[in-house]
């Protein structure tokens, strides 16, 4: 998918998607599946986890997906996925530093480490007999809890450094900007106020093509000449 976005084909798109089934496809591709021979107790339902290495692969995929094609695939996760909406606003802005996360973000963590451990002790007792516990699991390290629609979290500092070289390499903030329908950049304007969205506007505008700034709203580019 990275080499597709970097051909310069402009008769056939390398990377057109028109079939958002392909979000819940990858999404299947990162699921953690425990093994089918081993009986958990009756009535428990054990939770949706994904791999998470693979999981954050798939986020990855969609944001470039979505960088390509923000007319179909683009706008549905921007409105629908709370998590790729925040991978792509980075983008736009240019800034991969995540805040403190909110309380909420931590009560979930508490609650995905308490069912993790709760699901591979089951595991255990079906297995190797022992007790599990936060400091020999070795699930929590690889899992956690599949929701894709659901809050943002905040994503490894790995995957951060992953995404800012993404963006140089593959300017994909540069084609979401490029968004009208819907209007990304100036959704994000709005939301964000004047004063602390003018210094990554500043340089998204003085960074456009060759001066080009026929694909930014009229609201960026006023913002960005009352500044200067």
């Amino acid at each position: 998918i990275r080499r597709a976005c970097l051909l310069k084909y402009t008769e056939y798109p390398p990377l057109e998607v028109t079939k958002l089934e392909i979000i819940d496809f990858l999404f299947s591709m990162a699921e953690y599946h425990h093994p089918e021979n081993i009986q958990l107790p009756s009535g428990y339902e054990p939770p949706k986890l994904a791999i998470s290495q693979i999981y954050w692969k798939v986020w990855t995929i969609l944001l470039i997906l979505s960088a390509h094609n923000t007319g179909s695939i683009g706008a549905f996760c921007w409105a629908n996925y709370p998590m790729l909406k925040m991978l792509m606003e980075m983008c736009i802005t240019n800034q991969f530093t995540v805040p403190k996360p909110p309380e909420e973000e931590l009560q979930l963590a508490v609650i995905e480490k308490n069912q993790i451990i709760q699901f591979e002790g089951y595991l255990a007792a079906a297995t190797s007999k022992v007790v599990i516990h936060e400091s020999n699991s070795l699930l929590i390290s690889q899992v956690m809890l599949m929701d894709p629609m659901g809050s943002a979290r905040k994503p490894p500092k790995i995957i951060l450094e992953e995404l800012h070289s993404l963006n140089t390499t593959h300017r994909l903030g540069h084609l979401l900007c490029r968004s009208r329908k819907p209007d990304l950049l100036l959704d994000i304007i709005q939301r964000q106020g004047t004063t602390q969205s003018m210094p990554w506007l500043s340089d998204l505008v003085q960074s456009s093509d060759g001066g080009d700034f026929s694909h930014l709203p009229v609201q960026c580019l006023c913002e960005f000449l009352l500044s200067n």
